[in-house]
């Protein structure tokens, strides 16, 4: 039997001023493939993946994620998920108080690895994602491309099973957007999972890959 990792069932959620945003919305996310949402401005990307980390709660119906339910006031479960997730883009945020290497570290941190196993992942990423010399920088310190880097590079550093990706190529040039999509390849054939939400459909096919757009309100 394929495992799901998330599961959304008949999903309401509204805005808290009584706009609408989802309306029976049911998405399945089995281990190993990867979902490819598309969706323009507005059209509630953003708030999909706050459902799924447990930054906003249903209205009605249900969402599971690596087979825990995520509801509000569940806060141990709901970091216990996402320890389980890494992300890019969107609500994925740098730290703007750790440095480079510290950022990237992050993830491997809160799972309590050994100094020895942080240090090796850390600097295998800083090393595969060019950033060996922005080490002991800030985010504030930056291009936006260096940062989106960083973020690909923590996504990647403790080999979580699910990576969400929100506007995989946002603010990239070419010869980086050429590498990111080598580096999403590998991702799906690896045997981990990822959600990559985009503005647009993108121009490239990836393999274990669903595709799906968001609108108005459902996931089609």
């Amino acid at each position: 039997m394929d495992e799901y990792i998330v599961e959304m069932g008949n999903i309401y959620l509204d805005s808290g001023k009584g706009e609408e945003i989802f309306r029976n919305l049911n998405f399945s996310l089995k281990s190993g493939r990867t979902a490819i949402i598309t969706g323009g401005s507005g059209s509630g990307k953003t708030s999909f993946v706050e459902l799924i980390v447990g930054r906003k709660f249903v209205k009605s119906g249900s969402v599971e994620v690596f087979g825990e339910n995520i509801i509000s006031g569940r806060k141990r479960i709901i970091n216990k998920v996402r320890r389980l997730i890494g992300g890019v883009g969107g609500i994925f945020e740098l730290i703007p108080s750790f440095t480079i290497s510290q950022n990237i570290a992050f993830p491997v941190i809160v799972t309590a690895k050994s100094n020895k196993y942080r240090y090796e992942r850390t600097l295998k990423m800083l090393t595969e994602f060019s950033l060996i010399n922005r080490a002991g920088d800030y985010p504030s310190d930056l291009t936006r491309v260096q940062k989106a880097l960083v973020q690909y590079a923590r996504a990647s550093v403790a080999n979580q099973p699910l990576i969400i990706i929100d506007e995989p190529s946002a603010g990239l040039d070419h010869s980086t957007s050429e590498r990111i999509f080598k580096y999403l390849q590998d991702v799906s054939m690896s045997g981990l999972s990822m959600i990559i939400l985009c503005s647009e459909k993108i121009s490239y096919e990836l393999p274990n890959s669903d595709y799906y757009e968001i609108k108005n309100g459902t996931l089609e």
